[in-house]
C-alpha cells in the first residue's frame, strides 16, 4: 500500500499538533477559556458537594459575552491609561528638555560675564603692575634725590678731614665761611658724595656764614676743629683733590694762612639726614605739557 508523501505543510500541521495549547492558542483565548473552565470546575465541584445534578444546560452566550466584553473594557482602559501616562511623559520630557536649554542659556551668559570680568581683572592688574612699577621707580629717584640732597641718612667708606685754625692765629687768619665753602667745593669736585660737618648734612640749600668770629652752618654754630665726614672712594678723593684746579686753590689758601690739616681715611661711616626745609615761596614750575617738572641734577645716580 503506498503512502502518502510527507510534505513540509503536513508535517508543520503534524508538529503543531504535537505542541502544547499555551503555544498554539492566542495569549488573550486562553486566558478567558481557562478562566471560563476554572469557573465551571469549581460551580459543578460546589453542586456535586451538594448533592444537586449537574446542569446539562450549556452556559449562555450572553454570560460569556458580558465577560469577555468586561476583559475587553478592562484592557481597553488599561491601554488609554496607558497612552495617557505616554504623553504626560512626554509632555514631562519636553518640559524638562525646555528647562535644561534655559539653564544651559543662562549658563553660557554667566560663562560670557564672567570671561568679561575676568578680561577687566587682567587689565586692572596690567594698570596696577604699571603703576607698582612707576611708584617703584618714584622711590628708588626719591632715595637717589635725597642721597644726593642730603635730607636721607647714608652709609659708606669715605675720608675724613679736619681742618683748623693756626695756634694763635689773629682774627684775620682764622677759618672763615668763605675757607669752609672753598674746601666743600673742592670735596665735591674730588667725588664726595655726602657731606657732614661737625656732624651737620650739607645740603643744596646749607650755607656756610660767619657770626663775628663764629661760623654757622644750617643755622647751627659750629666749635672748630672743622671736621668733615666725606662718603665718597676713599682711594681716589685724596689725590683728587690735589690735582684739581679748585683742591689747588684750597691747598693755596691754607697753606697761605697756615690752617692745620689732615686728611684720613674714614673707614665705614654713616652721615645723619639733614633736617627738614620748608619752602616759602619756591614751588616746581610745569612745562609745556603742564607736567611738573623738577630739576635733580642727579644724572647717571
Amino acid at each position: 500500500m503506498a503512502e502518502a508523501p510527507v510534505t513540509p505543510r503536513s508535517r508543520a500541521g503534524r508538529d503543531a499538533a504535537d505542541l502544547p495549547e499555551h503555544v498554539t492558542v492566542p495569549l488573550l483565548s486562553l486566558i478567558t477559556q481557562r478562566s471560563l473552565d476554572a469557573d465551571y470546575e469549581h460551580v459543578a465541584a460546589r453542586r456535586r458537594a451538594s448533592g444537586e445534578a449537574a446542569s446539562t444546560h450549556p452556559v449562555p452566550r450572553r454570560t460569556a459575552g458580558l465577560v469577555l466584553l468586561a476583559f475587553g473594557l478592562l484592557v481597553t482602559i488599561a491601554a488609554v491609561q496607558t497612552s495617557r501616562n505616554a504623553s504626560a511623559s512626554d509632555a514631562s520630557r519636553t518640559t524638562l528638555i525646555e528647562q535644561i536649554n534655559l539653564r544651559r542659556d543662562g549658563l553660557n551668559d554667566v560663562q560670557k560675564r564672567l570671561d568679561r570680568e575676568q578680561a577687566r581683572v587682567l587689565a586692572l592688574q596690567a594698570k596696577t603692575n604699571d603703576l607698582t612699577t612707576t611708584d617703584q621707580a618714584a622711590q628708588a629717584r626719591l632715595q637717589r634725590l635725597g642721597v644726593r640732597t642730603g635730607f636721607v641718612p647714608v652709609k659708606g667708606p669715605g675720608i675724613q678731614v679736619t681742618v683748623n685754625s693756626a695756634p694763635d692765629s689773629a682774627d684775620n687768619q682764622l677759618v672763615r665761611d668763605s675757607d669752609l665753602t672753598l674746601l666743600t667745593d673742592a670735596l665735591w669736585v674730588a667725588g664726595a658724595e655726602a657731606i657732614s660737618v661737625n656732624g651737620h648734612r650739607l645740603t643744596v640749600l646749607s650755607a656756610f656764614r660767619n657770626v663775628g668770629i663764629a661760623v654757622l652752618v644750617n643755622n647751627q654754630p659750629l666749635t672748630p676743629p672743622y671736621v668733615f665726614d666725606v662718603i665718597g672712594n676713599p682711594d681716589t678723593m685724596p689725590a683728587n683733590l690735589l690735582s684739581s684746579a679748585i683742591g689747588e686753590k684750597w691747598y693755596t689758601l691754607k697753606d697761605g694762612l697756615g690752617f692745620r690739616f689732615d686728611v684720613r681715611d674714614g673707614g665705614t661711616m654713616n652721615l645723619p639726614a639733614a633736617p627738614d626745609a620748608h619752602l616759602r615761596s619756591a614751588e616746581a614750575a610745569p612745562d609745556a605739557g603742564g607736567h611738573t617738572r623738577t630739576q635733580t641734577g642727579d644724572s647717571g645716580s
